[in-house]
């Protein structure tokens, strides 16, 4: 397994009926997965920081955006990931400044939120 990021078994990008850019990466969480050593060490979950950081990666990779972020928003934890869960992670590209992630089994959501990156050219607080 590679210390970044999950074996992506499949990789989609398609752009939305409003032209936004959509990316859909498909994994199986490792049991062995880096991440889950010492979260929790008798009932592992994937850290929540760990699926911000997959996402913000992710879309630099994709789409050349920062490495980093400016805000978070609308964060919701919704279930655990657990060993073995095979995830869906969706990234849709609303602006040049917006990215949302969220990550999903079919219909059972996971984890989503909003990434607002730093080279902000719209006007601050101007949902995407």
């Amino acid at each position: 397994m590679n210390a970044n990021f999950p074996e992506f078994s499949k990789h989609e990008s398609a752009v939305t009926a409003e032209g936004h850019a959509l990316l859909k990466v498909e994994f199986e969480l490792s049991p062995d997965c880096i991440y889950l050593q010492g979260h929790f060490p008798e009932a592992p979950i994937l850290p929540g920081v760990t699926q911000l950081d997959w996402a913000i990666q992710v879309a630099a990779k994709q789409w050349g955006t920062a490495p980093s972020v400016r805000q978070i928003e609308v964060l919701k934890f919704n279930d655990m990931i657990l060993p073995n869960a095979k995830v869906t992670l969706t990234l849709e590209r609303k602006r040049q400044d917006c990215v949302l992630f969220r990550y999903s089994a079919g219909h059972r959501a996971f984890s989503s939120g909003r990434l607002i990156y730093p080279e902000t050219t719209t006007k601050e607080g101007m949902s995407c």
